[in-house]
């Protein structure tokens, strides 16, 4: 059988194509360093992101364990005099303090170094929330105010930010400033997540309305928890401050 003959066009077509390989060919002899030294920084460029994704990862199982083990701590037991060989079970705990102020420093130290490490994560935020806890706990108000403030700044989770304004509104309380405090609880409500029951938080409100003497408030407050929640424990006490309220 004859071989087909190719025509004009397929011979300068295929005399093209030849000539591109060719020229691609001859390009490759001449810049094969250059080729050896891309393809080197390709391959270094996915080993570098791959070592950066597994120092990422342990640095992140890192800071989880720090904050796990300063949390630990947070919770331990205060035990005062324990006798030796005593089969209370709480002995066996990891960590034991003979007080609350070696505790809370202890604490302290272990979430400071959360922050330190990682300021501007979820669980470094978390941990100013707990520094702006234990300086509540510790007396030291303005102190805890910041922290707590810049957790509600920052925090991109509406139940981290709640959790700051809840205890921004009980410092607000304890100090009697009742107008902060309100103006925490309703920016709690308006976000509205389930950390924070909405029937506790509308008697809060109206408690707070109240105590400032702005009793049309603490009616609409009073009276919103009876109608949305009258199942609600908080209700029964609501009515009763709607009824005290009437009668004035």
């Amino acid at each position: 059988m004859a071989a087909k003959r190719l025509t004009r066009r397929e011979i300068v077509q295929e005399d093209k194509i030849q000539a591109a390989l060719s020229g691609i060919f001859a390009w490759s002899s001449q810049n094969r360093f250059l080729l050896i030294a891309c393809f080197s920084i390709f391959l270094l460029s996915i080993l570098g992101s791959w070592l950066w994704q597994d120092y990422r990862s342990g640095r992140s199982e890192e800071i989880q364990a720090q904050f796990s083990e300063a949390l630990k701590i947070y919770h331990a037991p205060v035990v005062e005099d324990t006798p030796e060989n005593s089969e209370d079970p709480i002995i066996f705990d990891e960590y034991i303090f003979a007080t609350d102020e070696e505790r809370r420093e202890k604490a302290l130290e272990g979430f400071t170094a959360v922050v330190e490490t990682a300021s501007g994560t979820h669980l470094g935020l978390l941990a100013r929330y707990y520094r702006g806890l234990l300086k509540q706990e510790m007396g030291q108000m303005g102190t805890a105010e910041e922290e707590l403030n810049f957790v509600v700044r920052n925090s991109a989770e509406s139940q981290t930010r709640n959790l700051a304004r809840h205890l921004l509104a009980d410092i607000a309380e304890s100090q009697d400033d009742r107008q902060l405090a309100s103006q925490l609880l309703e920016a709690i409500l308006l976000e509205d997540t389930v950390s924070f029951p909405k029937d506790t938080i509308l008697l809060r409100l109206a408690q707070n309305h109240e105590a400032a003497g702005n009793a049309e408030k603490a009616l609409n407050f009073y009276t919103q928890l009876t109608t949305e929640y009258p199942t609600s424990g908080d209700s029964q006490e609501a009515q009763r401050r709607l009824d005290q309220l009437e009668k004035e």
